[in-house]
């Protein structure tokens, strides 16, 4: 009788346990769910995954790692209008947590400490990237940072030899034409102290702009009676034309430039080489670009996408006034229409880059979100606004020729005595070689200058003297007063 009832007790004593372990288990599983779900995480924990406690922490990163469920939930979901996102894409931080190693500013957005000076651009083709890097050579030349590139070349293998940073320095941007190569970029601009950004465009309107661009209209226009044929007919027979060589297998850089050339220049074609499905390769893909990224610019929100950057970076309005180039009003023909059958088509060829923007559309839509519209579009006409001023003092634009710079502007009074008028306009391989001489030379300070030119000798003509005045009068503006003097 006695066993009998030790029995009962620790079998009661058993039950008890159980019964309060899962009452622990379902109080836990509510609260988790409570902070993770997007309603309840704040501002802060919405606009960036904090990407060096991931990096410090291996198990973290995996525990945050993104399923690529999460990612086909986006990309099915992408034409919808909802911010809302799976609550594992941001992990859940406390206040006291998501404060450390940041600095908060503007409605939220958090500027890693360090990273502000410290930035890695991948530069897409037919995104806008070359308005876009004069932008950031002029704000590196202005804060004499070290730029990853090679000597007196637009093109950038980052595991080819590089122009060595200023003594005692590190690398500082990276902004030149170059393939994302993630493993090698990581020794050069390390995560921890880097923003790591690029820009993609709605693939439909790339595919436009490339086809234009790289002469496949053009060449194929007129069928074999020589009869010139709509935009509509000419995409449709160089796709019947090429249909084997459009698949995402194949990598090579003369169909990349047209088709998938998103996710070309990020990396893709790597991923070809892994096991699984197409879908599983792409999910992959996706995934940890995710991870590697701080945040990805929209073409199609161009200078709201700079303003989020701005906030994010810290900078000043200055910093991001841009000058547009390379930019038409009309590049189509006039019967530029495009039938459904072929959007279709484009958008099928195009796979990798569609579900590439799908995800990072949604992404952006979560910053604004978080950023608030109403406030994102308040600052963004003011940038607007500033902007154009800018440029309307820096140059005499004839009235045909409003819509970008092109060679029939002309510097106005102010525009030559405001050096980063010029810089602003520059074609942007020859800011590359600027970028080159001021690196070895140590801005024209270092001490073994002339024989580090000579070093380099035939790869480019030495900057003339009204070029280095140039350079200088930008860094001896910043240095007296930054970028916050009076253009008016």
């Amino acid at each position: 009788m006695a066993m009998r009832f030790m029995c009962v007790s620790k079998l009661g004593k058993l039950f008890s346990i159980v019964f309060l372990a899962i009452c622990f288990f379902v109080i836990f599983y509510n609260n988790r769910s409570h902070y993770q779900s997007t309603d309840s995480i704040s501002k802060v924990e919405l606009i960036s995954n904090d990407l060096t406690a991931l990096q410090r922490n291996k198990k973290e990163a995996e525990k945050h790692s993104i399923d690529s469920r999460i990612i086909k939930q986006v990309v099915e979901h992408g034409s919808a209008d909802k911010t809302t996102m799976p609550p594992t894409l941001t992990p859940a931080v406390d206040d006291q947590s998501s404060a450390e190693g940041f600095t908060i500013v503007g409605e939220g957005l958090r500027v890693p400490k360090g990273k502000d000076k410290n930035f890695l651009f991948i530069k897409t083709h037919k995104c806008g990237t070359s308005t876009l890097v004069n932008m950031f050579y002029l704000f590196g030349i202005r804060r004499r940072l070290n730029f990853v590139t090679q000597p007196w070349n637009r093109w950038l293998d980052v595991e080819a030899t590089l122009l060595p940073p200023r003594s005692g320095g590190h690398y500082n941007f990276q902004i030149a034409h170059a393939k994302f190569k993630p493993d090698r970029q990581h020794e050069l601009l390390p995560k921890f102290r880097t923003f790591y950004t690029t820009i993609i465009r709605s693939p439909l309107k790339r595919f436009n702009s490339a086809f234009a661009y790289y002469g496949i209209d053009r060449h194929n226009k007129h069928d074999e009676k020589g009869k010139e044929l709509s935009l509509d007919e000419t995409i449709n027979k160089w796709f019947d034309m090429n249909e084997a060589n459009l698949q995402p297998t194949n990598t090579s850089c003369a169909v990349q430039n047209v088709v998938n050339g998103l996710s070309f220049d990020l990396g893709f074609p790597k991923y070809m080489e892994r096991n699984g499905t197409l879908q599983e390769k792409i999910d992959d893909f996706i995934a940890d670009l995710a991870q590697e990224f701080d945040y990805v610019l929209l073409t199609d929100y161009f200078d709201e996408s700079l303003v989020l950057l701005k906030e994010q970076m810290g900078w000043k309005m200055q910093d991001i006034f841009f000058m547009k180039r390379f930019y038409t009003t009309d590049r189509s023909r006039k019967d530029s229409r495009l039938s459904q059958r072929t959007i279709d088509r484009i958008f099928k060829y195009n796979v990798v880059d569609v579900q590439l923007y799908n995800f990072f559309h949604q992404m952006y839509k979560m910053k604004v979100r978080a950023y608030g519209k109403e406030l994102l579009d308040q600052k963004t006409a003011e940038f607007r606004r500033l902007r154009l001023e800018f440029e309307n003092r820096c140059f005499n634009k004839p009235e045909d020729h409003l819509a970008s710079f092109n060679k029939e502007w002309t510097l106005t009074e102010f525009g030559e005595r405001e050096k980063s008028c010029t810089v602003l306009h520059m074609r942007d391989v020859v800011l590359d070689f600027y970028i080159s001489e001021l690196q070895v030379t140590e801005d024209f300070r270092s001490p073994n200058a002339d024989e580090m030119m000579k070093k380099w000798a035939g790869k480019h003509n030495p900057m003339e003297e009204d070029e280095r005045d140039l350079v200088m009068t930008i860094q001896e503006d910043f240095d007296g007063h930054g970028v916050d003097q009076d253009i008016s």
